[in-house]
């Protein structure tokens, strides 16, 4: 049925769209209806009224013609009334016999009064169309009262066209229900239908994203409602995934192409130690030097490991409000020795009352990461540097500056990937890993990692690097 319907082109009939307006519809509708519901019973209310006031007053008149003068009188006012044209009063006064006395009616309704005397009557009114002439059945409203000495009165008024009035305006409260209702289909029509467009352009990128293509994107109107940020959520979404494949399929190339070196010396020094030649000594320096290339080799896993499980999100939820002075405080007490030993100085800064949402471990190892960097890249005279602040947007930033080579701008964006070196650093030990280990720890504390240059060239040697970790203010 559902796919007859999205032939036929009523898709959108089964959309929360076109559901919410049809019921806002018949809301409106409804309210409406009750409204003119309201109206149309008070126009009734206020003509009955009105017509029954009008009765009473009458009734009145003949009343005091009767006390002033008798039935005489009371008989000469209706006969006034009726031949002078009494409009829409209706008169007829019975002699106690039955007979008509006079008025404007030839005999009483066949109507049983209420308790008050009222009554509701249809009669007819003498009309001429032309040479012809006719009887037009009307409607009235009046009262029956008994006189002295046995005689009825009746006075009643022409509320036809009232009547007619209120009719039409019962039709006009039905018409406008009908048509608001309608009006709320076809506008949940209308917005359903864009609604589905939209949203099926969605399902389509969605589709070719299930297929394997990852480049289709949702469009965007900029409109800035929901579906538009839907969209730019989605799209956000794919972009991050497909940065997560391209890691994915480049990882296997660039592990069997940094590793194989080592690879290639463990196997070597194996072969060599099952060789005849060589005494026990040489056997055993073999051996510790395969260990030590197997330590490496492991180091590089469990490194891509920890990245994977870190941009996975396993320790997101053990994020807790901290300071990181104490973090820093603890690395600069342990790389002042290591800068020293390395003919480096070290400097070390850091303002109280810093407040960031981390994990003390990651970011330990976040920092240690940059520092090894900065301390292995840094000449003899150099100088690394160390330090906390608060900036005036409220961000904590964490820096480590060295006076290094530095990094060429158009390297910066691809060397927190994994496995990425830069041509001046290969002859120096390492796998590649330490800045992607870092950006997966930003990422994790929604923090940016920012790579710029450092104090700038000194002694010749330069322009070094900055590397500082932002996190977001705190709320």
């Amino acid at each position: 049925m559902s796919e007859q319907l999205r032939r036929g082109g009523l898709a959108f009939l089964r959309t929360t769209a076109f559901r919410q307006t049809l019921l806002s519809a018949a809301l409106f509708a409804f309210s409406s209806l009750l409204i003119l519901a309201f109206v149309y019973a008070f126009s009734v209310g206020a003509s009955v009224r009105r017509a029954d006031a009008a009765v009473l007053e009458e009734i009145e008149a003949v009343q005091a013609r009767l006390r002033a003068g008798g039935v005489e009188a009371a008989n000469r006012y209706v006969l006034q009334r009726t031949t002078a044209g009494a409009g829409d009063y209706l008169y007829l006064l019975v002699h106690p016999a039955g007979r008509r006395m006079s008025g404007n009616l030839s005999a009483l309704p066949a109507v049983q009064p209420d308790g008050e005397g009222r009554i509701e009557f249809q009669y007819g009114r003498p009309v001429a169309d032309g040479a012809e002439t006719g009887s037009d059945t009307r409607r009235a409203r009046g009262r029956v009262i008994e006189l002295p000495g046995g005689h009825r009165l009746l006075v009643g008024v022409d509320v036809e066209e009232e009547e007619r009035l209120v009719a039409r305006l019962l039709n006009a409260v039905l018409f406008a229900s009908g048509l608001a209702l309608a009006l709320g289909v076809a506008a949940g029509a209308l917005v359903s239908r864009r609604f589905v467009r939209r949203l099926d352009t969605i399902n389509a990128v969605a589709r070719d994203v299930k297929a394997g293509d990852l480049k289709h994107r949702a469009p965007r109107n900029y409109s800035g409602d929901e579906l538009d940020e839907l969209s730019a959520n989605f799209n956000a979404m794919l972009d991050r995934v497909e940065q997560l494949m391209a890691r994915m399929k480049t990882v296997g190339d660039s592990i069997a192409h940094d590793l194989r070196s080592p690879l290639t010396r463990m196997r070597n020094r194996l072969e060599s130690a099952l060789r005849e030649e060589g005494g026990l000594k040489a056997r055993e320096a073999a051996l510790n030097q395969a260990v030590s290339d197997a330590d490496e080799l492991l180091g590089v896993f469990n490194a891509v490991l920890s990245i994977s499980r870190i941009e996975a999100g396993e320790r997101r939820e053990v994020l807790q409000e901290m300071d990181p002075a104490p973090v820093t405080a603890d690395l600069a007490e342990l790389y002042d020795p290591v800068c020293e030993e390395a003919g480096v100085d070290f400097s070390y800064e850091a303002e109280a009352g810093a407040k960031i949402l981390g994990d003390r471990g990651l970011l330990s190892q976040a920092l240690a990461n940059l520092l090894d960097n900065a301390v292995k890249y840094t000449p003899k005279g150099g100088a690394v540097a160390l330090r906390l602040r608060t900036r005036a947007s409220g961000e904590v930033e964490i820096s480590v500056t060295d006076t290094g080579p530095g990094v060429p701008e158009a390297d910066r964006a691809r060397i927190t990937q994994r496995f990425v070196r830069l041509e001046q650093s290969r002859t120096q030990p390492g796998s590649g890993l330490g800045l992607s280990l870092v950006q997966a720890v930003a990422d994790l504390h929604d923090a940016r990692l920012e790579l710029s240059d450092g104090p700038g060239v000194v002694d010749g040697r330069g322009p070094g690097l900055r590397a500082a970790l932002v996190f977001a203010k705190m709320k």
